[in-house]
């Protein structure tokens, strides 16, 4: 076990491991988007708006709003406003609206901005 976390600390930085940690998170907040979008299985889109609210508050707490500037504070507004779209969306019970389609959409968008960054 010594062996294998030395070599885990050899070999990944924190700031790699805290980017694929953020792709992941945006990963599955896109999936979850889709399943709220699609789905018609009331068990599926209760379980997609669970993971949605609980990823984008994973990502809201993962800005550093102090030192993080304009990017933080946006990307934190962008976040809210698709959190209160999900909520707005699930009291309706409006999952495949086109509210819950903006913000996958801002979600994709910020993803692929995501993986550009780690690719350059």
């Amino acid at each position: 076990i010594d062996a294998y976390i030395k070599t885990k600390k050899e070999t990944l930085s924190d700031e790699q491991i805290g980017h694929d940690v953020i792709r992941a998170a945006l990963h599955r907040l896109q999936t979850s988007l889709n399943i709220l979008l699609t789905s018609t299985d009331p068990k599926a889109q209760s379980k997609a708006f669970e993971v949605t609210i609980l990823i984008i508050y994973y990502l809201q707490k993962s800005l550093d709003l102090i030192s993080g500037g304009e990017l933080a504070k946006n990307l934190f507004r962008l976040y809210e406003f698709c959190r209160l779209k999900v909520i707005e969306c699930g009291i309706s019970n409006a999952m495949g609206s086109t509210d819950i389609r903006v913000c996958r959409d801002y979600i994709s968008e910020i993803s692929e901005s995501w993986g550009a960054i780690q690719e350059s």
